[in-house]
């Protein structure tokens, strides 16, 4: 469902700088250039292309402008566009169908019962969110896979310390550090985690602190090794003169933290919107409000139930409420930064309150296994609705999907991935010429047969009589607010 759904989506706004930095990355150890994205997951995006043969002209390196060089890579350099989006996308989708698998093996560690190991892997992957962005060549669903092994790995460290879970949560945290820098939070959860597990008094303290620095010792070796082995010899001596080269991948780590940190904390550049109300500030409410909106109602249901049975029950295993306490303090940090562009910012969570869900279900009675395995269905067809729209999926309390737009925009609704469907709506009409103001990673004048014809959109000319004229709804909305003239 995933490649099939994805190979009528166009380029994302994203996905062109982030494909154009894992090339520069890859093939010319150049990681300042979108220094705001870690490398990771730039760079296995980019491998499928890299192990194809293309390759990235030397000129374009030098420019600053990731946007403008992944549209030049995609649409101008010759290469088939289609098929490099394909390529790029497929070590995505790789992950994604990871963590559906790595939710699945938790949930049967610590339940026992396939059965509910196979009810969070449902809930996983057929949740029409994060299949949206499981499928595009951006961060946010390899960050989730990351983040949850790393955590299911320091759990397991926690109730049955070895070697093994240790380096294995080490090596996790790592690779979500390097995939977005939002994964630092993992280490003040993993530092509460041991709190709470040396509070409880059920473990061996000496050996956990030991097998806890183990894993940060791994997982600050990751960093370390990947940076070095991956960054080369010009960019250090480039962008850190007089550093040892043995202390660049340090100062390469700080530096995508400032960068990231301003990013987070400036403010949009762009109107944020909410409910009819436009902000470069973001609010408190606001992933909140994306997840009432953007979830299915039965896996609310199902997440509600779960609540509800471990509060009647005063209970809960420790795998559950660190799961709980992950998704709590992911998304408290979200709500008190100032981005507010999308659901997919708090993506990792969204495995963690599936397995708890499914952990607590467990020991709940017939009845209420039954009610949750009908929901489960309505789950699925929920997913089956949403083909091949997953970006643009919301729940029915929207009512009609015309009214989205009026809730909530960008990534969450249009985020440029439905160029290739207009091109087919235009050539099965007979439309020859079109007016297009466009918000996305897609070029019009290379997607579109039609004649693309400019000079429309906000400030633009008026359009003549009988003329054709698309229009993003993602900017549709915008033009509401004060700040666009």
């Amino acid at each position: 469902m995933s490649v099939s759904s994805v190979r009528l989506d166009s380029a994302t706004s994203d996905e062109p700088a982030y494909i154009a930095a894992g090339m520069i990355k890859l093939l010319h150890g150049r990681l300042d250039f979108f220094r705001d994205q870690p490398p990771l997951m730039n760079s296995l995006t980019a491998a499928p292309l890299v192990m194809a043969g293309y390759r990235m002209p030397p000129i374009w390196t030098i420019s600053g402008n990731h946007w403008g060089i992944g549209k030049l890579l995609l649409f101008v350099s010759g290469y088939d566009s289609n098929t490099m989006l394909f390529l790029a996308r497929l070590p995505t989708i790789a992950l994604f169908v990871a963590l559906c698998w790595a939710v699945y093996l938790f949930v049967l560690s610590q339940t026992g019962s396939g059965n509910w190991a196979l009810f969070a892997f449902a809930l996983t992957g057929f949740c029409p969110t994060v299949m949206a962005h499981g499928r595009l060549a951006t961060v946010d669903v390899p960050a989730a896979f990351f983040s949850f092994v790393s955590a299911a790995s320091f759990i397991r460290l926690l109730e049955r310390p070895s070697l093994a879970a240790a380096a294995g949560a080490g090596a996790a945290a790592g690779a979500a550090v390097l995939t977005k820098t939002s994964a630092n939070i993992l280490g003040p959860y993993f530092l509460l985690l041991l709190l709470v597990a040396l509070w409880r008094g059920t473990v061996d303290r000496r050996r956990i602190a030991v097998l806890a620095v183990v894993a940060a010792v791994v997982a600050g070796a990751f960093i370390w090794v990947f940076i070095f082995a991956e960054g080369s010899e010009a960019y250090a001596a480039a962008s850190f003169p007089g550093l040892p080269r043995i202390a660049v991948p340090f100062a390469e780590y700080t530096a995508n933290i400032r960068a990231i940190h301003g990013w987070y904390t400036r403010g949009a550049d762009n109107p944020q919107f909410l409910l009819g109300r436009f902000s470069n500030e973001g609010w408190l409410h606001y992933y909140p409000v994306a997840m009432l909106l953007k979830m299915t109602i039965p896996a609310m249901a199902i997440l509600a139930a779960a609540l509800v049975l471990a509060a009647a029950r005063r209970r809960m295993t420790f795998a559950a409420v660190s799961c709980l306490l992950f998704a709590a303090l992911f998304l408290g940090i979200a709500a008190a930064g100032e981005l507010a562009l999308g659901i997919r910012y708090i993506l990792p969570i969204f495995p963690f309150l599936f397995a708890a869900a499914a952990i607590v279900l467990s020991t709940a009675p017939r009845r209420l296994v039954m009610a949750a395995v009908a929901l489960l269905v309505w789950h699925g067809a929920e997913n089956l609705r949403a083909w091949p729209s997953y970006i643009s999926y919301f729940n029915q309390l929207i009512g009609s999907h015309r009214n989205a737009d009026r809730y909530l925009i960008d990534s969450n609704l249009d985020w440029g991935q439905d160029l290739l469907r207009l091109d087919r709506w235009l050539r099965e009409e007979g439309v020859e010429e079109v007016a297009i103001h466009y918000f996305g990673g897609g070029v019009p004048q290379f997607d579109l047969q039609a004649r693309v014809v400019g000079g429309y959109g906000a400030g633009g000319r008026a359009l003549p009589a009988g003329s054709w004229f698309a229009l993003s709804r993602h900017l549709y909305r915008v033009s509401f607010s004060p700040a666009v003239s």
